[in-house]
């Protein structure tokens, strides 16, 4: 363990829980945004410092979203649904946030405890998938929306190897679904090209993959010379002078999977460059400019900024969900 790596965080830490109101509600920030998957992101950090009240008020707060379906709706403001529809990998994420409380402490009682609801979810998730193995983004009150998305499809990736393996710790072995939502043979589909159009030119496209086990090193050494800025961080956009935290910390436990330690760590290191005089960091820096932009600073980007910071140092010192 890194001792002086969770100390620098802990600020990044507390602020997460600055947001979370008495409810367990993890807002983005004070703006009163929240919706299921950031809110998952928050509660991986916070079991990360073993924050085992907040996160179980948090755990509570998003289980009791989720409707009778397993769905839960994509986005809330101040408590009032602001997107008014279904996104396939939101609560499914719930699995990773319970599989890295349980690598921590060990606690198969907890995930017994929500047995139900842990395969009630996986059945809602089914509703998205198509007859040839994809998986549609959203839901409405129309339908099944047309785009399949390879970040929405790689969340959902993570989330079923996660699921597997509750499924194989509380003994619910003929539950397990063997059926694999992404892969290299399936990214070369022009379904994901959204709206018709290549969204390669989005980081998270080239780097989520990778934490699927779809992508090599030379994949990453691609995305390195495509997105990094030097001294900075991972563009999310090609073409956009902006580099965002989160997209930083996720690329960099890319980057560590396939074993470009030493470019993770130097990322990692260049992104706490960034942390305010309050303690956390914003979500982005627009280098052309010199500013930080969005004028919001997320509870998830924090979250997703320990994450890296422990996938790099084992703030943790046990094995970390994110890389099954």
């Amino acid at each position: 363990m890194n001792k002086d790596i969770k100390k620098e965080l802990l600020s990044a830490k507390n602020w997460i829980l600055n947001n979370q109101k008495d409810n367990g509600e993890i807002l983005w920030d004070d703006k009163g945004k929240w919706d299921f998957w950031d809110h998952c992101e928050c509660l991986i950090a916070l079991s990360i410092y073993e924050e085992w009240e907040a996160f179980r008020r948090g755990l509570d707060f998003c289980l009791n979203m989720v409707d009778e379906e397993g769905l839960v709706k994509s986005q809330y403001i101040n408590g009032k649904i602001s997107q008014d529809f279904f996104e396939a990998h939101h609560a499914p994420y719930i699995y990773l946030p319970l599989l890295q409380k349980y690598y921590i402490d060990n606690d198969i009682n907890y995930l017994l405890k929500y047995r139900s609801e842990i395969h009630q979810i996986y059945n809602g998730a089914k509703r998205f998938k198509d007859a040839d193995g994809y998986y549609h983004w959203a839901l409405d009150k129309k339908g099944l929306l047309d785009d399949t998305l390879v970040t929405s499809s790689c969340s959902l990736e993570l989330s079923r190897r996660a699921y597997n393996k509750i499924c194989e710790l509380i003994q619910d072995e003929e539950f397990i679904d063997h059926n694999i939502i992404i892969s290299n043979t399936k990214l070369n589909s022009n379904k994901f090209d959204r709206g018709g159009i290549d969204r390669t030119r989005f980081s998270m496209d080239s780097y989520y993959p990778i934490l699927c086990d779809s992508g090599t090193k030379e994949d990453a050494n691609k995305i390195l010379k495509k997105f990094y800025v030097d001294g900075l961080g991972i563009k999310c956009v090609e073409e956009e002078p902006w580099v965002t935290f989160a997209e930083s910390s996720e690329c960099i436990m890319a980057l560590y999977k396939v074993g470009l330690k030493q470019e993770a760590k130097k990322i990692l290191d260049e992104v706490l460059k960034h942390k305010n005089s309050k303690g956390y960091f914003p979500t982005g820096y627009q280098y052309d400019l010199g500013i930080y932009w969005p004028k919001e600073d997320s509870t998830w980007t924090n979250a997703a900024i320990i994450m890296a910071a422990d996938c790099i140092h084992d703030i943790t010192g046990k094995e970390k969900v994110i890389l099954i």
